[in-house]
């Protein structure tokens, strides 16, 4: 492979990389899908390379220093990038939890019946209720 051709193929995948980054860190949801599909499409690129990724980095390794250093940067980029979308997937995974959490507690019955009654398993915890119940942990 060339060196632009090469070139060309990193700039590909540490763009798709760096958009999906940018959808990410911006929650754009409407960008999303075609952000993951270009990623998933770059980093088939890198798996698709004829021997692998251990053949792109040794291709890379073969040109000049200042091709090599333009092609690492590349390179690096896109690994840089993908750590972080890494990171960002798991923060919107823990915050879209812990919205559907307080969502299902905001509910009108995550404590109360449609009746007003108290749902079963879910204690009412009050100091009338405790003045009703006999003292278990005394003797």
């Amino acid at each position: 492979m060339t060196f632009a051709e090469l070139q060309s193929l990193l700039e590909q995948i540490t763009a798709a990389v760096a958009r999906l980054r940018q959808t990410l860190e911006t929650n754009n949801m409407d960008a999303l899908p075609d952000a993951l599909e270009q990623t998933r499409v770059a980093l088939e690129l890198i798996n698709g390379y004829p021997e692998g990724p251990e053949k792109l980095k040794a291709d890379i390794n073969q040109y000049p220093e200042e091709q090599k250093q333009i092609l690492h940067q590349l390179l690096d980029q896109a690994s840089v990038d993908h750590q972080i979308n890494g990171d960002l997937i798991r923060l919107a995974m823990q915050r879209s939890a812990a919205m559907q959490s307080f969502i299902a507690q905001q509910a009108p019955g995550a404590t109360y019946g449609s009746d007003g009654a108290a749902l079963p398993g879910r204690p009412i915890l009050s100091r009338d209720c405790a003045s009703h119940e006999p003292n278990r942990w005394s003797h």
